[in-house]
């Protein structure tokens, strides 16, 4: 895709669903992200769609956590904010922008 088609992030999962890195990653590409390994264990390069809204992302995002304790750690490589979600405490599922001013 040429750069303004799509939104590029980092993102490090921790309790994904069937805690493997292939199950959710095919789970995230029928979703219609572009996702790539990294070298690091648990985290991928995603690519979204431009045409894509940042609630529908989230949504993605989410359905690939673990219900109970499952959380992801996101970075924007547009914006270079970065957002924490976890299904963890009085908050779950909830993207919360972390560093920087809100």
């Amino acid at each position: 895709m040429h750069p303004s088609e799509y939104k590029e992030y980092t993102a490090e999962f921790n309790r994904a669903v069937g805690d493997h890195i292939a199950v959710w990653m095919r789970k995230l590409k029928r979703s219609g992200l572009e996702v790539s390994k990294v070298p690091h264990l648990t985290a991928v390069l995603i690519e979204r769609p431009a045409s894509m809204t940042w609630k529908r992302f989230k949504q993605i995002l989410r359905s690939v956590l673990q219900p109970r304790r499952g959380s992801v750690l996101l970075f924007s490589h547009t914006t270079g904010r970065s957002f924490y979600c976890s299904n963890k405490g009085n908050m779950p599922g909830r993207f919360q922008r972390i560093g920087g001013t809100a």
